[in-house]
């Protein structure tokens, strides 16, 4: 086949179609013809280059021509002409001997080591919001609340729609499309959900760097971001602090950046919390009554397949080859399931138990070990606090919910330090369960600490 390359040699567009005007499958019958009798789509081929087609025409041969001047025979369109030493442009990235050619990579990824606190990242996608992704959502993870679910609910408290899940509205906020050098996701400050986002729609993104640091092995770094979520209207929907290691170490900073005064507000909680009088004519659905100290084993258990791991990864418009590239990664051992999922899977098994949720807000999330695709996840919480000073019939609960995989919960002791402990991160983590509890060594995925707002069940008694 080289030899038939060497001696004619087609120009090739960098999709590898020949310029000649043949299918492809001939092209192939063509280099892989032992002889030119073999050839199925060429009668003769001549010695000075001339080519003949079936209806036994002659095709012009191609003229040399230099660097800069254009063919304007037939053989000659675009990117890929060779020039008089046989070297082809391929439109500057990569270079053509004749027999080879070397592509080139282009790095759509930002440099973070040349980002400092401050440093804002404008994100150029949009994307409209749809109903199928809110179904889709609601396929994966278990939600029943009805301000998720119920449109007539929702209106009812003076909104458009049902509303899209904090914790889908969070995996879009902190989908970081421009960003794939990153090791691992370590987890979530504060989030909060400042306005309603619904189906229909476009949101954008904007990050900026709030903080840089190495670790203590002076080989990796921590950068800190505000992840900012908009609408098409420039409404602040969501914001919230992202943490992720890197394997580079960067130019540590003290700086500190104050937030934004929109990403204090709490219009979306506020205007619920001014329909109390609303929802107490409509009654409580919630089922059980709340105390501080309580610890509650969650009995819902799930898992999510590598398909729709991959898919709402997609939708995100994530790119992490730890992802999707089970080419170089094992499916069951080393790829990873989305942080924002990891999340998604950890509250919802807890949902049931909170209904009726209708507004939250994290404090900090932990990410302690790795999930992969078809793990079994299942979470238990301790209520911190329970605060009933709220209008109507709300209550705000303190929770810490801790996510586990591949464990039956029944009959474990939980130790309290795991449930009080400021310290979430892995090595912390690793130590207490080592020491306390040997069962959920390796089990931990996700240490929640968040607050809820929701309808109370409360019992009035009455003394005679």
């Amino acid at each position: 086949m080289s030899a038939v390359l060497r001696k004619f040699p087609f120009r090739l567009k960098s999709s590898g179609v020949p310029r000649l005007g043949l299918a492809f499958g001939d092209y192939e019958k063509i280099l892989c013809a032992p002889n030119k009798n073999d050839c199925p789509s060429v009668r003769h081929m001549s010695k000075n280059h001339g080519l003949y087609n079936r209806n036994h025409t002659k095709i012009s041969p191609r003229r040399k021509t230099s660097f800069g001047e254009k063919q304007h025979d037939s053989m000659s369109m675009g990117k890929g002409a060779p020039s008089a030493n046989g070297v082809t442009d391929m439109g500057g990235n990569g270079v053509h001997s004749g027999k080879f050619m070397k592509g080139e990579v282009l790095d759509c990824a930002i440099d973070l080591r040349t980002c400092r606190p401050g440093t804002e990242i404008n994100i150029p996608y949009e994307l409209t919001l749809t109903e199928s992704l809110h179904e889709f959502w609601q396929s994966s993870f278990h939600f029943q609340d009805r301000i998720h679910t119920s449109t007539p609910f929702a209106r009812a408290l003076g909104l458009q729609d049902r509303v899209f899940p904090f914790s889908l509205v969070l995996f879009l906020t902190g989908a970081m499309s421009h960003e794939d050098s990153a090791k691992v996701q370590v987890g979530f400050g504060k989030c909060v959900y400042h306005w309603p986002v619904f189906a229909g729609d476009t949101v954008k993104k904007i990050f900026k760097v709030e903080r840089v640091r190495n670790t203590s092995d002076g080989n990796h770094s921590i950068i800190n971001f505000k992840c900012s979520l908009h609408n098409q209207r420039g409404r602040l929907c969501m914001s919230a602090e992202k943490r992720l290691l890197f394997e580079f170490p960067v130019p540590e900073s003290n700086v500190v950046i104050p937030p934004d005064k929109s990403e204090t507000s709490q219009l979306f909680r506020d205007h619920l919390l001014s329909k109390s009088d609303v929802m107490s004519g409509m009654g409580s659905h919630s089922l059980i009554p709340l105390q501080k100290g309580s610890m509650i084993l969650h009995t819902l258990s799930r898992s999510i397949t590598f398909s729709q791991s991959q898919q709402l990864a997609s939708l995100a418009r994530l790119t992490h080859e730890r992802h999707f590239d089970v080419r170089k990664y094992d499916a069951k051992t080393e790829i990873y399931v989305p942080a924002g999922l990891v999340l998604g899977l950890t509250i919802s098994a807890s949902n049931r138990d909170f209904h009726e949720s209708l507004n939250e807000e994290i404090e900090s999330v932990s990410y302690v070990h790795h999930l992969h695709p078809d793990d079994v996840v299942s979470a238990f919480s301790y209520i911190t606090n329970v605060d009933e000073n709220l209008p109507g019939e709300l209550e705000s609960i303190s929770v810490r919910t801790i996510g586990v995989k591949n464990i039956d919960l029944n009959g474990i002791e939980i130790p309290m330090e795991l449930l009080q402990t400021e310290k979430t991160y892995t090595k912390s983590v690793d130590h207490i369960c080592k020491s306390l509890c040997p069962k959920l060594t390796n089990k931990i995925i996700a240490v929640v600490d968040r607050k809820i707002i929701r309808q109370s069940n409360r019992r009035e008694v009455f003394l005679l």
